[in-house]
């Protein structure tokens, strides 16, 4: 289990520096971007097994729709932290949008894996 979520952020990450430059122009800098999504998705992997393991209901739907309430928390209190009465808006919404396709791209690599690893 451990195993195909790490795989599964990796993949995420990878994806994601392509993904980011999309959203975020000229001010983009890679290394950022990577340390960023980096300990993002540390978070996204300790918080996934938990859901996973208290989750009494493991229907594919309500484990993504999990996923996605802790995303879009955790995407909150990031646009919080990063504070600024001119730009809290755009920030909110980035942060939001970018969560969501980051957990989305996590949970359908996760859930590929997991049943790749069921067939064998």
């Amino acid at each position: 289990m451990l195993k195909n979520k790490i795989i599964s952020a990796v993949i995420t990450l990878i994806i994601g520096i392509f993904i980011i430059p999309l959203f975020i122009g000229s001010t983009y800098s890679i290394a950022y971007g990577i340390y960023g999504t980096a300990f993002t998705m540390v978070i996204a992997v300790i918080v996934s097994i938990l859901i996973e393991k208290y989750s009494k209901n493991k229907n594919v739907i309500f484990m993504y729709i999990k996923h996605l309430l802790c995303a879009l928390i955790f995407s909150l209190l990031f646009s919080l932290v990063n504070f600024n009465a001119n730009t809290i808006k755009d920030t909110i919404y980035l942060a939001s949008l970018m969560g969501s396709i980051y957990i989305t791209i996590f949970v359908i690599f996760d859930y590929l894996l997991r049943s790749l690893n069921k067939s064998r």
